[in-house]
C-alpha cells in the first residue's frame, strides 16, 4: 500500500525547483545577450565618436591655418612691405596694427638678412631651418610647433610668407605665429565624447597640440608598435601618416582596446588623430541600457513569481487530496502518515545597473540657446548696441545644380569663415541656421551709424569668389538685420531679422535691410 511519503515523493517530480532553474537560466541568457550586445554597440560607437571628432576638429584647424595663409598673402602684396626703401619701423607699426586687429600671437617683418624686427630692433633668425627653406625656395612654409621666445619655452606654430619684388627677388618675409593654446582649444571643443583623446602629430611623428592623455613632444607611434592588430602594422600606419593619407587602426594591450582615426590637415604636414577607449565607451553604453536590462530581468522574475503562485495553489490542492487519502488510510489501516511536502524557494535575479562640422560655426540649437543667455545677461553692456543679422546665400540651389554639392560645401565654408571674423571683431556669435542660412549676433557696436558701416562692409565681403577643383564662381548673400530693443526675446529678434531679410529678397537681393516696425505695417 502506498504511504504518505510515497505520495509526496511522487509529486516532487513536479517541484518548482526545475522551473526556477529554467527561469534563472533564461535571466542569465538575457544578461549575457545584453553584455554582448553592449560590446557590439560600444565597438560601433567608439569608431563613430573618434571619426566624428576628427571630422569636427579638422575644418576648424584648417580654417585657422588657411586664414593665416590668406592674411599673409594679402599683406605680401603691399608695396610698402615689399619695398626695401620703406623704413623698417614703418613696416613694424603697420604689422602691429594688423596683429592687434586679428589677434595673432605675433605678426612680424623679416628683412633680407633674416633679421626679425619689432619696436626694440632686429634679432637674427638665420638659424631657423624654415627661414632657410623659405629664402631658398621662395615658397610659403608652416612649421611644426616649437619652443621660442626669450624664455625658450613658449610654444607656437609659425606661418611664413616671402616678400618678392616685381623681378621675383626676395626682399624679405612675413611670419605669423599662432597661439599654441588656440589649437589645443579647438581639439578640446571638437571631441564628441569626454573620453575621446585628440592630438596633432607633426611632420616627424611627434605629438604637438593635444588634449589630456598625450605628452607633448613624445613620438606618437613608438609605444603603439607592438600592439597594432587586425590586419594593420606599425610600418603601414607610419607609411600612411608620412604620406598624409587618412588611416584608422586598432591596438590591443592586454585588456586595453583602443581605436585610432587619423586624417591629414590641408596646407600642413600634420595629422589630427582622435582616440577612443573600448572600456570607457562600454561603460557608457552599459549605463545607458542598464534600465532595459533591469526591466527584462525583473519581468522574468515576475513571471517566476506568477508561476510559483499558480504552482503553489495547485500543490495546495494536491496536499488536500493527499490529506483525504491519508485520513482514509488511517481509518482503514490505522497508519500514521506525515503530510508535509517540501517546496523549493524562488530565485529572484536583478541587475543594476551633442559645432557644425562643415562651416565650423555653432549649430542652430546651440546658437538659439546662447542667444537667450546673451540677451539675459546684457546688463553689463548697457551702452552697446546689439544687432542680429539673418544671412541667406542668394540662388544657392543654382550653385549646387551647376557645380555640384562639393562646390556648394566650399561656398558654405567660405561664408562661415568670413562671418566668424565678424564674430571675433564684435564680440558676437555666429551659427548655421539652415542649409544656406546663417545668423550672426554682434554685441560690441557703439551706435546705428557704426552698424550701418559694418553692414555695408559685410555686404561687399559676402561677394565671395569661390574656387573648387576646375570651377570658379561668385557667391553673394542678402541680410535682414534687427536691432535689439532690450525688451524683445530671442525668438522675436530672429523673427524681426527674418522679416527684414524677406524685404531684401523682394527688392532684388545682394543687399541688407534694417527691420523697422513701420516697414512691416
Amino acid at each position: 500500500m502506498p504511504t504518505e511519503n510515497d505520495i509526496v515523493r511522487g509529486s516532487s517530480r513536479f517541484s518548482f525547483k526545475r522551473i526556477a532553474a529554467y527561469g534563472v537560466a533564461l535571466a542569465l541568457c538575457a544578461l549575457a545577450a545584453f553584455l554582448v550586445g553592449g560590446a557590439m554597440i560600444a565597438i560601433d560607437r567608439m569608431q563613430r565618436i573618434a571619426a566624428d571628432s576628427v571630422a569636427a576638429s579638422k575644418p576648424q584647424i584648417e580654417s585657422r591655418v588657411g586664414e593665416t595663409f590668406k592674411l599673409l598673402s594679402t599683406l605680401a602684396d603691399q608695396p610698402a612691405l615689399i619695398d626695401p626703401a620703406t623704413p623698417v619701423m614703418d613696416k613694424v607699426r603697420l604689422l602691429d596694427q594688423v596683429n592687434e586687429h586679428y589677434g595673432y600671437f605675433l605678426i612680424c617683418y623679416i628683412d633680407a638678412d633674416m633679421n626679425v624686427w619689432d619696436e626694440t630692433g632686429p634679432a637674427s633668425l638665420a638659424s631657423r631651418d624654415y627661414l632657410q627653406k623659405l629664402f631658398a625656395t621662395g615658397e610659403t612654409v608652416i612649421t611644426d610647433s616649437f619652443p621660442a621666445g626669450a624664455d625658450g619655452a613658449t610654444l607656437n606654430y609659425t606661418v611664413a610668407e616671402p616678400l618678392m619684388d616685381e623681378g621675383g627677388a626676395i626682399t624679405g618675409a612675413l611670419f605669423a605665429s599662432l597661439y599654441f593654446s588656440d589649437i589645443v582649444d579647438i581639439l578640446a571643443r571638437s571631441v564628441f565624447d569626454s573620453q575621446v583623446e585628440s592630438a596633432i602629430i607633426g611632420s616627424t611623428g611627434q605629438i604637438m597640440s593635444a588634449t589630456p592623455g598625450y605628452a607633448y613632444g613624445d613620438q606618437f607611434l613608438e609605444p603603439l608598435r607592438p600592439h597594432i592588430v587586425f590586419g594593420m602594422s606599425a610600418d603601414k600606419v607610419e607609411s600612411e601618416l608620412r604620406a598624409l593619407n587618412p588611416v584608422s587602426f586598432w591596438t590591443v594591450d592586454g585588456l586595453n582596446v583602443r581605436f585610432y582615426v587619423a586624417s591629414p590637415l590641408e596646407g600642413t604636414s600634420w595629422d589630427v588623430i582622435c582616440t577612443s577607449s573600448f572600456w570607457n565607451t562600454y561603460a557608457q553604453v552599459m549605463t545607458s541600457i542598464a534600465p532595459v536590462m533591469i526591466v527584462v530581468v525583473a519581468l522574468i522574475g515576475l513571471g517566476l513569481l506568477l508561476i510559483r503562485y499558480h504552482f503553489s495553489r495547485q500543490m495546495e490542492k494536491a496536499r488536500l487530496l493527499e490529506k483525504s487519502v491519508i485520513e482514509l488510510e488511517r481509518k482503514v489501516y490505522s497508519d500514521e502518515r506525515p503530510d508535509d511536502v517540501d517546496m523549493a524557494e524562488i530565485l529572484e535575479l536583478t541587475s543594476s545597473g551633442l559645432t557644425d562640422g562643415l562651416t565650423g560655426v555653432v549649430t542652430r540649437s546651440v546658437f538659439t540657446s546662447k542667444l537667450d543667455g546673451a540677451l539675459r545677461h546684457a546688463d553689463g553692456k548697457d551702452g552697446s548696441l546689439y544687432a542680429l543679422c539673418f544671412i541667406d546665400l542668394d540662388d544657392f540651389k543654382l550653385i549646387n545644380d551647376a557645380y555640384g554639392h562639393a562646390a556648394g560645401d566650399v561656398a558654405l565654408k567660405s561664408v562661415g569663415y568670413l562671418l566668424r571674423e565678424y564674430e571675433r571683431r564684435y564680440e558676437g556669435l555666429v551659427g548655421r541656421y539652415g542649409g544656406d542660412e546663417f545668423v550672426l549676433l554682434m554685441t560690441d557696436l557703439d551706435d546705428e551709424a557704426e552698424l550701418v558701416a559694418v553692414l555695408d562692409e559685410m555686404v561687399e565681403a559676402l561677394h565671395v569668389d569661390v574656387k573648387n577643383a576646375d570651377c570658379s564662381f561668385m557667391v553673394h548673400g542678402s541680410m535682414g538685420v534687427a536691432i535689439w530693443d532690450r525688451i524683445s526675446g530671442s525668438d522675436a529678434l530672429i523673427d524681426q531679422a527674418d522679416k527684414a531679410l524677406y524685404l531684401v529678397k523682394q527688392q532684388g537681393k545682394q543687399s541688407y535691410c534694417l527691420y523697422r516696425d513701420e516697414d512691416q505695417a
